[in-house]
């Protein structure tokens, strides 16, 4: 009876937290510390607590290195200039008869390079917005092509903290691990432009003056040179090189392509590195190219770590091995697929968070997988295609909300229009109920 009413209290902290826009960190803290009581009052000792959480905790320490360096890597690409470049290079080939399609792609585009959804909404997804509030069109279309292009490379990109902290939890290789998620989700892509591109026909962008090219033509150097950070970090994921290699190389030719090409100075370089980058109010593009930065990695580190921490304290007080009697039923592997989808939601709806979803589904998961001798990798793909997507689905995780409150549009009437959030989970479920017809 404790344990539902910490889950219950822990539920209505999460939500009220995200609805009055308190820093989720804080939140997390909170139903961390009714576990962590709950366990004491079970006969654990506060030291036998703590040793449980930090070593939960130790499982993070791999993402949050790759957090330091998502945060570094998109600074130094402001300041290079190379996201203002990939925003303009997008908006110069786009057909406003086909906007939405357009938008769906380019978001999808820009996510797997940045390998980011809040950096990818805060940027393209910023100016997209912009251009359909002028245009005539229906904004919540729009807004839910925005969200589902945004998860295309949170979930499969080199760069993604998400795809890194579910490698790390499950035990797989990023490399290997990312090439199965991409086998699972062509079909569901393809799926997703082609019902984009039919809502386009009859959803066009009416043009008006927009100065948002001029704008950035007058205060960068646009050239493909620009994009050498860019496309080093896209040649060598190609290539299978160490994604924090690969982001360092990257970081140091976006240092040097903002000092030699666009005439930063070193200590403005230095300072948008730690602290992110930042324009003068006064310049019309501040409200779109800003973030990045040391800094702004710290907190959702904070929550990744506290979750995982909560996670151990969790798994030490026997609450997974309880939700896997919930399964003992599944037998196929298109039932182990469908399981993971429910406790996805459940998860993605009771923590308000994306990372709390990932780690609980992957330590609630793990043994059933392994009892049906289903390996890791397939427990990475499922929870790619489940965790990763459906937290964005849920009006009140910050998966979807921050996004929605950035485009500022209603998180609810989006969703719908996601499509890509969804058609994954449809189609690899049908796929396997095929696969095992046919076997």
């Amino acid at each position: 009876m404790e344990l539902f009413l910490g889950f219950l209290l822990s539920f209505i902290i999460l939500i009220f937290g995200v609805f009055k826009g308190i820093y989720i960190g804080y939140c997390i803290g909170v139903s961390f510390l009714i576990f962590a009581i709950i366990a004491y009052r079970m006969g654990y000792d506060w030291r036998h607590i703590f040793t449980s959480a930090w070593n939960g905790g130790k499982s993070s320490f791999v993402v949050l290195r790759v957090f330091v360096l998502i945060g570094l890597v998109t600074a130094s690409w402001l300041i290079a200039g190379t996201i203002p470049a990939i925003v303009y290079y997008s908006m110069q080939v786009m057909n406003p008869r086909y906007f939405v399609v357009f938008t769906f792609l380019t978001t999808s585009m820009v996510s797997y390079m940045l390998g980011t959804s809040l950096g990818t909404s805060s940027t393209i997804g910023i100016v997209l917005i912009i251009m359909a509030r002028g245009g005539d069109i229906n904004l919540n279309l729009v807004g839910g092509a925005i969200l589902a292009g945004c998860y295309f490379g949170d979930r499969c990109s080199p760069m993604s903290s998400s795809a890194n902290l579910i490698s790390n939890l499950t035990n797989t290789e990023l490399y290997p691990m990312l090439k199965k998620f991409r086998r699972t989700t062509l079909v569901p892509f393809l799926i997703s432009v082609l019902i984009y591109f039919l809502l386009s026909l009859n959803n066009p962008l009416e043009i008006h003056e927009n100065t948002i090219l001029r704008d950035i033509e007058n205060f960068y150097v646009i050239s493909l040179v620009v994009l050498l950070p860019a496309l080093t970090m896209l040649v060598l994921s190609i290539f299978q090189v160490n994604v924090r290699k690969s982001m360092a190389v990257s970081i140091i030719l976006g240092s040097l392509v903002a000092m030699f090409i666009q005439g930063a100075q070193f200590k403005d370089l230095l300072h948008t590195l730690i602290l992110g980058y930042r324009l003068d109010p006064i310049n019309p593009l501040s409200k779109i190219l800003k973030g990045g930065g040391f800094i702004s990695m710290l907190k959702p580190g904070l929550v990744v770590f506290i979750s995982c921490s909560m996670a151990g304290v969790l798994q030490e007080i026997g609450v997974f091995e309880k939700t896997q009697g919930l399964f003992r039923k599944v037998k196929t592997r298109s039932k182990l697929f469908l399981a993971t989808a429910g406790a996805s939601f459940v998860s993605a709806a009771f923590g308000g968070n994306q990372s709390i979803a990932v780690v609980m589904v992957s330590r609630a998961m793990s043994k059933v997988y392994d009892r049906l001798r289903v390996d890791n990798y397939e427990l990475a793909t499922d929870i790619s295609n489940t965790a990763i997507l459906m937290a964005a689905t849920i009006p009140w995780n910050i998966a979807n909300f921050v996004i929605a409150t950035t485009l500022e549009l209603s998180p609810v009437l989006i969703v719908p229009y996601a499509v890509y959030l969804y058609i994954p989970v449809i189609y690899n479920y049908i796929a396997l109920k095929k696969s095992e017809r046919n076997s």
